[in-house]
């Protein structure tokens, strides 16, 4: 912990601020991802926040924690711990003074949902709020309870017919249903893959259908929003700009998109692949600095790989002609190094390509594990690894990680890097 924090004040609130921490309901297939938000409703009288949060392990795995929207105003630090069906995030601010106003997320906690847990959910329990001032004498919730408000990831089968259980849900990107009933609260998050939520049997109740911005944020685009036979359906995104809403029919599926223009944003183009919302953003904060002056970023590199290669944090060669900015990848070899078949440890090492670099965490859900036991057969995937990288595969490690892998009785495997 900080130097500066001398006084943990958790459970209440002070001056008349009530402080709420709160985490949403979900619906996903398995072997999915889904990125829950751990907003705090208001950051006024604080220069620290944390939360605890208890998960069912046997349902989700947590494979990446990032630090949330807070980390605007509280840019000190961001800490974060996890176990085995927990996980712990806190965001610090300056030492010497408190936020005056302000709401978002302390953090952004990525799970995996376990194969095989169709039909079963996890509760999401807020079990413990940390919250304090910068001189860690006052007790910031004295006389007002801070409140918690729990969620919930429910796994789901893709022939699954779903209605609200309980409280406002949220269709993770990527969910496939046979149909879903909405209420009001109930909303489908979009996804950075400009992929869409299907429902093949129909969505009914809501006809103004509510879209939580995508995880990284929104992009200048065409989004896929919602696959579905249901016709007439309108659709209300939250934060976004300037957009304009299309449909496409075939086989009686019709497909909702939208298409937005965000003000000031530098386009990224690329000629042999069409980079997703997601990865262009991903470009963006990997070239930093280098965008100063820039009105356009062309890429290029291996054929419908450059996506897949800026999401593993990788920094391209940049070369600036007048205002457009060259950003050339090359393919990354990643090696096994070490394997210890007791254990099913595998370390490997990452190493970009000619003149690119290593600036941040490679992307989970995109290392995949194949197995064989016997080299005249075909590999089988034995495992999707899902484990937050971010310690290991940075400048610093010279791209090497370890990796803990369940490969049961085969004896050959290799590691691919996919979408």
């Amino acid at each position: 912990m900080r130097g500066w924090i001398c006084l943990v004040a958790a459970f209440a609130a002070m001056g008349g601020f009530a402080y709420q921490v709160s985490v949403g309901t979900y619906v996903a297939n398995a072997g999915r991802t889904v990125t829950v938000p751990v907003a705090l409703d208001s950051a006024a009288g604080l220069s620290y926040a944390g939360a605890s949060l208890t998960y069912d392990p046997q349902v989700l795995v947590v494979t990446k924690v990032e630090a949330g929207t807070l980390k605007t105003i509280m840019p000190e630090d961001f800490v974060t711990t996890s176990t085995n069906g927990s996980v712990s995030v806190s965001i610090f601010g300056s030492g010497t003074t408190n936020i005056v106003n302000g709401t978002g997320t302390i953090a952004y906690v990525t799970f995996a949902t376990r194969m095989g847990a169709e039909g079963r959910y996890s509760d999401i329990i807020v079990s413990n709020v940390d919250i304090g001032e910068c001189t860690g004498v006052k007790d910031v919730t004295a006389g007002n309870p801070v409140k918690t408000v729990n969620g919930m990831v429910r796994v789901m089968r893709t022939d699954a017919a779903v209605a609200r259980l309980e409280g406002a849900q949220t269709l993770a990107p990527d969910t496939v249903l046979e149909s879903i009933k909405l209420e009001t609260g109930d909303a489908i998050q979009a996804s950075d893959a400009q992929t869409p939520v299907v429902v093949s049997g129909g969505v009914t109740g809501l006809t103004a259908v509510p879209v939580m911005t995508p995880v990284n944020g929104w992009a200048s685009g065409r989004y896929a929003l919602l696959k579905t036979p249901t016709a007439g359906l309108t659709f209300t995104l939250e934060g976004a700009g300037d957009v304009v809403f299309s449909q496409e029919t075939v086989n009686g599926m019709t497909t909702y998109y939208a298409t937005l223009s965000v003000d000031g944003e530098i386009p990224v183009l690329c000629e042999d692949e069409t980079l997703s919302a997601g990865a262009q953003n991903q470009i963006r904060r990997l070239l930093g600095d280098k965008l100063s002056g820039i009105a356009q970023v062309k890429v290029s590199g291996p054929k419908g790989l450059v996506g897949i290669i800026a999401d593993m944090g990788i920094a391209p060669v940049c070369t600036i002609l007048g205002t457009t900015l060259e950003a050339v990848y090359s393919l990354p070899e990643i090696r096994i190094t070490g394997f210890e078949p007791e254990t099913g440890i595998v370390r490997i090492k990452v190493t970009p390509g000619e003149g690119n670099t290593i600036v941040s965490e490679i992307a989970t859900g995109y290392l995949h594990v194949y197995g064989t036991d016997d080299l005249a057969k075909k590999m089988v995937l034995i495992e999707k690894v899902g484990y937050d990288l971010t310690p290991y595969l940075k400048e610093e490690t010279k791209g090497e990680a370890v990796l803990n892998v369940t490969l049961g009785t085969h004896s050959f495997f290799k590691v691919k890097v996919e979408r």
